[in-house]
């Protein structure tokens, strides 16, 4: 009797060594934190190694950004980060844009559209067309975000 406690201590104190010692890797994702200079090394390597404009379409760039992040992020559970703002982005569709809607309330959402025509506010709000090409970048709280030198612009 006395051994079979022994063994599930032993068992239990190992398991929890385990968990403990877990690599980074596998670390939940800290986006705005720990891992902000990951995801921005990540989408990097995703503006220089995936086309988004001569995309063949945006299922194909989407599946370049998740290789891309596949392969460079350190902590692998910050791939939904890099591969989401490359979903949420023109790449692969030709004409599209970038929209920031501001509603009355001066909340700020964004998404693609299939021509500047198409971005138009809600009632009482404002809109603007982004100079970005995934939604993660082409928005602020109160509209369109300027577009420095080093963004995540289309090629």
């Amino acid at each position: 009797m006395r051994s079979k406690i022994w063994t599930a201590m032993v068992g239990t104190l190992m398991l929890g060594g385990l968990v403990l010692s877990t690599p980074r890797a596998y670390a939940k994702c800290d986006a705005s934190g720990a891992d902000a200079a990951d995801i921005a090394a990540a989408r990097a390597a995703v503006a220089l190694n995936c086309d988004c404009a001569g995309a063949a379409n945006h299922g194909q760039y989407v599946k370049c950004a998740g290789e891309q992040a596949r392969t460079t992020l350190v902590n692998q559970s910050c791939r939904g980060a890099v591969v989401k703002c490359a979903a949420k982005s023109t790449c692969g569709k030709p004409n599209f844009v970038t929209c920031c809607r501001t509603n009355s309330k001066g909340v700020t959402k964004c998404s693609t559209k299939s021509s500047g025509n198409s971005c138009k506010p809600q009632k009482g709000g404002t809109a603007c067309v982004g100079t970005f090409s995934s939604c993660c970048d082409a928005c602020t709280a109160s509209g369109c975000a300027s577009s420095p030198s080093g963004a995540f612009l289309d090629r």
